[in-house]
């Protein structure tokens, strides 16, 4: 018995030997790795919760509940995915209905969350996601933040 505490302590200690000089030498998660292995974006979009405050707000709590932060702009698609998110979710006298990820994102579509916002914020929204998105070709994944 007090052979196996012995090997079970020796091989902790080689352990955290192994991770102290992984560590010092830079070895473990250095800034190139851990940029590798989570950027999965090419673009970021601080997105105006001043501006457009129903939208982000619908955004937020779309993302975490699960739905994607990322959009991966497919335009010509766009319009089949706002009928598949918006098929079950009635219009609304006064009310858009603001659909995250957005008809534009690959990421779009059926099961997009889908909320009654005023048509001011959503309109101007889309205005302003539409304009800064203008340059960007298909394909380009976005990274959105609310800001």
């Amino acid at each position: 018995m007090t052979t196996d505490i012995i090997k079970t302590i020796l091989l902790v200690i080689v352990i955290i030997a192994a991770a102290a000089v992984g560590l010092i030498k830079g070895d473990f998660f250095s800034a190139d790795q851990k940029t590798s292995q989570t950027k999965e974006y090419d673009e970021t979009m601080a997105f105006p919760s001043d501006r457009y405050p129903e939208t982000a707000k619908h955004i937020k709590d779309a993302i975490n509940e699960g739905h994607s932060e990322v959009c991966t702009i497919d335009r010509d698609g766009a319009e089949e995915r706002r009928e598949q998110s918006l098929k079950d979710v009635p219009s609304k006298k006064g009310y858009d209905r603001d659909e995250w990820p957005m008809a534009m994102c690959k990421e779009g579509g059926e099961g997009a969350s889908v909320e009654y916002i005023s048509p001011a914020d959503n309109r101007g929204a889309g205005s302003w996601v539409g304009h800064r998105l203008t340059d960007y070709p298909d394909g380009t994944k976005v990274l959105f933040t609310i800001q």
